[in-house]
């Protein structure tokens, strides 16, 4: 018997790239092993040091998690088949299991990572983006007290979880 996939919607949805300003490794990275291979032979200096140069740029931008809010998805995660749910990198969980979001600015999410943080929680970061949301989660079955995710754009990630 043939079942029909389950279909979802983005309600939310952002993928936490390095910023432009970043772009400064992988030129790095690739003018570094560029010269490091001149000696050798110079025309294969500067293709190595181009193909790792992109080979981290491939890299940084394949390794960026995704964030997002969906409506839709299995309902071996926990909620019900049409309930939205957050994503965040490779974790899944139904909105209806989370509380109210707090707002982190850079100040804060400082605070959270260090002196504040719960290593039970969930932690979706990446050092180029310096906001994030706080989720509770207020599932009794779930050990995990709180979702840290980095956003850049935190009032439209709490808007699509339903909260204001």
């Amino acid at each position: 018997m043939e079942t029909s996939p389950v279909t979802r919607t983005a309600l939310y949805r952002e993928r936490l790239r390095p910023s432009a300003g970043l772009a400064v490794i992988p030129v790095v990275a690739g003018v570094g092993t560029a010269l490091a291979f001149t000696p050798v032979d110079v025309t294969a200096a500067v293709v190595l040091g181009v193909v790792v140069a992109v080979a981290v740029s491939v890299l940084l931008v394949a390794t960026s998690p995704v964030v997002a809010v969906v409506r839709g998805g299995e309902p071996g995660d926990g909620g019900a088949e049409g309930a939205p749910r957050l994503r965040a990198g490779r974790a899944v969980i139904p909105v209806d299991a989370l509380g109210d979001p707090e707002v982190l600015d850079a100040d804060a999410l400082t605070r959270a990572l260090g002196p504040e943080a719960d290593v039970r929680a969930w932690v979706c970061h990446r050092p180029w983006v310096r906001t994030a949301v706080r989720v509770p989660v207020t599932d009794p079955r779930d050990a995990t007290p709180y979702w840290l995710i980095c956003t850049r754009r935190p009032t439209q990630l709490i808007a699509a979880l339903g909260r204001r």
